[in-house]
């Protein structure tokens, strides 16, 4: 298994992508997409594994579905890494508990957020210090969906994530399109703020990302099944590669090593 790039072979690793059901489809149109599904993709794309978190869906708690991750990451270990999914509404000590149940009994390896889906203030020192505490003690990373509002904005996520900086923060999308450049300058300010190139679409916004913070702060994602993972591969394999002239060592930072430096903060081998 190995993506080719300018006839050379690189262990890629897909750093956001959705596993699990629910009962109608949203956003998409995706309402059950599972670990078979997902290694299917990923082998018709060449890719060697993903990270993988529930579905959205804005009124549940996830446990039923983050006990769906841990179920998925026991069938392909070797090709799945499952995060929980977390709801900060439910309040301080549901989240507690269900973050200690998640990373400590289904050893799930990693915590999403969705402020713009679950509606939470990233902000919200109350609502976030459990997080935050959580990832520390379990040595995972966090990652947020950022853009499409300003909930969601990465110099709000930046507020908090810049007073714990033993935790990785890994923005998902890089802020989408409107929010790139200040995903950019947070992740330039800050050691432990990492970027996430999947969605963004815009080349001039793809270099201005490399060109600001360089290849050891970003990783490759796709947003799969919401994004044809194909498409998301090519971006970068094809497009970025030529017009960052990027080099091979840099291709296997963003293409894994970044994020399994990132997970080695929690014993991974």
């Amino acid at each position: 298994m190995a993506l080719r790039i300018n006839d050379s072979e690189f262990y890629a690793i897909d750093a956001h992508s959705h596993l699990g059901r629910r009962k109608t489809p949203l956003g998409h149109g995706v309402a059950s997409f599972l670990g078979d599904d997902l290694v299917h993709n990923l082998d018709e794309a060449g890719l060697d594994c993903a990270v993988a978190f529930p579905l959205g869906a804005s009124c549940t708690d996830y446990s039923e579905a983050n006990q769906i991750m841990a179920d998925e990451m026991a069938k392909h270990p070797k090709r799945i890494i499952s995060f929980c999914r977390i709801n900060p509404n439910f309040g301080p000590q549901a989240t507690a508990n269900s973050l200690d149940h998640c990373l400590g009994t289904l050893k799930l390896r990693g915590i999403k957020l969705h402020p713009e889906i679950e509606f939470f203030d990233p902000n919200d020192a109350e609502l976030m210090e459990p997080i935050y505490d959580a990832a520390r003690r379990y040595h995972v990373p966090i990652i947020f969906h950022t853009g499409m509002s300003s909930k969601a904005s990465p110099g709000v996520i930046a507020e908090l994530a810049a007073q714990h900086k033993d935790v990785p923060v890994i923005l998902g999308h890089m802020g989408v399109s409107e929010y790139v450049k200040l995903a950019v300058a947070v992740a330039r300010q800050n050691d432990n703020i990492f970027l996430e190139t999947s969605v963004v679409g815009w080349m001039p916004l793809l270099l201005e990302a490399f060109r600001g913070v360089g290849t050891s702060k970003i990783l490759f994602g796709s947003d799969h099944p919401y994004n044809p993972l194909a498409m998301e591969v090519e971006k970068i394999a094809k497009h970025v590669t030529k017009a960052a002239k990027l080099t091979e060592d840099d291709l296997k930072k963003v293409l894994a090593g970044n994020l399994l430096s990132i997970l080695k903060h929690d014993g991974a081998t």
